[in-house]
């Protein structure tokens, strides 16, 4: 009967800081600052936290959380906007790429032994994984934009402030863990 209680305490337990990590997200993603096509947000430093803080499957779980609730209309993307026309528009990529990237950062910094640096990595791995899935929509979706103007408008402008939310996400997120364990 113990280990029906435990169990029980143990998903409830994953279950509330999968919620915590999804909330964390739809209040920070539509922060933007507009600086062309694709707006400044902290949509991403949100993601890069959860994976730092959280193993994969609570970062998947509160990064899956937060696409069906915009998708289902709610204004948690970026600029206050929701709606499948977010997902599936130039700009989703961005948004759908949240999955890796919380995957990514997670399977890198998310460890027993992990540190600024080891997070600092995940988080920029995080970026990389963001700016080529992104991008990629962005030149499907885009009328007449080759690879190389995509890149000039949606990756050179957000490299300074995308590594900012990196070496905030691995302080933030390696102090939140020790001070969770």
């Amino acid at each position: 009967m113990k280990s029906n209680h435990k169990n029980s305490e143990s998903k409830i337990h994953f279950m509330t800081k999968s919620a915590v990590l999804s909330a964390l997200i739809c209040i920070f993603s539509p922060v933007t600052v507009p600086i062309g096509p694709v707006p400044v947000t902290l949509g991403l430093f949100a993601v890069m936290l959860a994976g730092v803080v959280f193993e994969s499957k609570k970062s998947l779980l509160a990064v899956m959380a937060f696409v069906l609730i915009g998708a289902c209309g709610l204004p948690v993307f970026a600029g206050a906007k929701g709606g499948l026309p977010s997902l599936i528009g130039p700009t989703g990529g961005y948004i759908w790429s949240y999955f890796l990237v919380a995957f990514a950062v997670s399977k890198v910094s998310f460890r027993s032994n992990s540190s600024f640096a080891k997070s600092f990595i995940g988080c920029v791995l995080g970026m990389i994984v963001c700016y080529i899935l992104g991008t990629a929509q962005f030149v499907i979706l885009a009328e007449n934009i080759s690879f190389k103007n995509a890149l000039k408008i949606c990756v050179y402008p957000f490299i300074v402030f995308d590594l900012i939310k990196a070496v905030c996400a691995a302080m933030l997120g390696e102090s939140i863990k020790k001070r969770m364990r």
